[in-house]
C-alpha cells in the first residue's frame, strides 16, 4: 500500500514525534506545504520531500495528510486536504474555535473522509485500563473527578515560546488550554459530556497569552470535575481521581490505582508509561491500514472539546470564518 503523507505545516512541537512514528512503521512524508517559506524548504531537504506552495496543489496520490500548521490555519489545511480526498490526522485541538471545528466535522461527514485528532492520552495502557474499568462498573457512578496536566516548559529551557504558541492570533488558545485539552478529552472519553463550567487563568510568564489555569466542571451524568493546566509547574505531572459510589481510581507519581469501597487492598494497580505526544497518530496510521484501534478520536469527540474551550470563554484570537 501507499505509506506517504502530505505534511501540511511544520509549526507544531510535537511534529518530530509523529515523524518518529512514521518512520518505525514505513510511513514517510512525501510533500510539505507551510506558509513559512524558510521552514518549508528545511523541511523538504530534511524529509526528501517535494514542495507545495499552494493548498491548491495538494496530490490526490498520498494515503493522507498530517496538519501540524499554528491551530489558526488548521480548519484551512484540514479543508484543503478533505476537499483533495485525503484523510487528515490533525494537531490538537482540531480547529481555532468550535464554529470552525463544527465546519470541519461537517466536511468530513459530507466527504467519508477519515478526520482524527491528536489525544494521545487515549493511547497510553494505562489510561486505557481505567476506560475498562470505568465502563466495567468498577468505580460505580463517578461523582467526582479531578486531573491536572502541567509542565515546567515556561521557566525551563526545553519549551521556546518565543513563537506562535503565544501568537494570540496563531494560537487562538492559551497555555492552560494547550494541556487541558488533553483533559477535557479524557474526562469526556472517560465519564461523558460536559456540559457547564467556568475556567481562571493566569499570566506568569509575560507573553501575550496566559500560561497556566483551572477550570470546575459539570458532566451530563452531574458529576462535577476540575482541571488543572498549563507551562508554568515544578515538573510534568499528569495526576487524576475518579471518585465513585463503587469505589475510586488515583494516577499519581506514574501508577495508577483501582480500589473499591471498603477494602484495604486495590484491585490493581498500573505503571504509566512514559506519556509520548507521537503515540497520538497510531490510531490513524491504522485506521489507514485498515486495523481497528479503540483509541480513535472520532471527528465529533474532538469538536465536542473545541465547544468546551468556546463555552468557557477560552478562545483568544484568529479567524473563525470558512475556509
Amino acid at each position: 500500500m501507499n505509506r506517504t503523507l502530505i505534511l501540511l505545516g511544520g509549526a507544531h512541537v510535537h511534529l518530530d514525534d509523529h515523524l518518529d512514528h512514521l518512520a518505525a512503521r514505513g510511513w514517510r512524508i512525501s510533500a510539505v506545504h507551510d506558509r513559512d517559506a524558510s521552514r518549508r524548504a528545511q523541511l523538504c531537504e530534511r524529509l526528501g520531500a517535494t514542495a507545495l506552495k499552494d493548498l491548491s496543489e495538494l496530490p490526490a496520490d498520498s494515503a493522507g495528510s498530517l496538519v501540524c500548521s499554528e491551530t489558526a490555519h488548521h480548519e484551512a489545511d484540514i479543508t484543503a486536504a478533505l476537499r483533495a480526498g485525503l484523510p487528515v490526522f490533525t494537531e490538537k485541538p482540531l480547529a481555532g474555535s468550535a464554529e470552525a471545528a463544527a465546519r470541519c466535522v461537517a466536511l468530513a461527514e459530507q466527504t467519508g473522509l477519515d478526520l482524527q485528532t491528536g489525544y494521545f492520552f487515549r493511547t497510553n495502557a494505562a489510561l486505557k485500563a481505567l476506560k475498562d474499568a470505568v465502563d466495567g462498573g468498577l468505580l460505580g457512578r463517578v461523582h467526582e473527578a479531578r486531573m491536572r496536566f502541567s509542565h515546567d516548559g515556561g521557566f525551563a529551557d526545553w519549551l521556546n515560546l518565543d513563537c506562535w504558541m503565544t501568537d494570540p492570533a496563531l494560537a487562538c488558545y492559551d497555555g492552560f488550554v494547550d494541556e487541558a485539552v488533553h483533559c477535557i478529552d479524557l474526562l469526556q472519553w472517560l465519564l461523558g459530556p460536559v456540559t457547564s463550567g467556568h475556567a481562571v487563568t493566569a499570566n506568569a510568564l509575560g507573553w501575550p497569552v496566559d500560561d497556566h489555569g483551572a477550570a470546575v466542571l459539570r458532566l451530563d451524568n452531574g458529576a462535577t470535575a476540575t482541571v488543572e493546566a498549563g507551562w508554568t509547574d515544578a515538573a510534568m505531572r499528569l495526576e487524576l481521581d475518579l471518585v465513585g459510589d463503587r469505589g475510586h481510581a488515583r494516577l499519581h507519581d506514574r501508577t495508577l490505582t483501582l480500589w473499591r469501597r471498603g477494602q484495604e487492598k486495590p484491585v490493581a494497580t498500573h505503571a504509566l508509561s512514559e506519556p509520548d505526544a507521537g503515540e497520538g497518530i497510531e490510531p490513524f496510521l491504522d485506521t489507514l491500514e485498515g486495523r481497528p484501534n479503540d483509541a480513535r478520536v472520532t471527528p465529533a469527540q474532538a469538536a465536542a472539546v473545541n465547544a468546551v474551550l468556546d463555552r468557557l470563554n477560552l478562545r483568544l484570537g484568529g479567524p473563525i470564518a470558512g475556509a
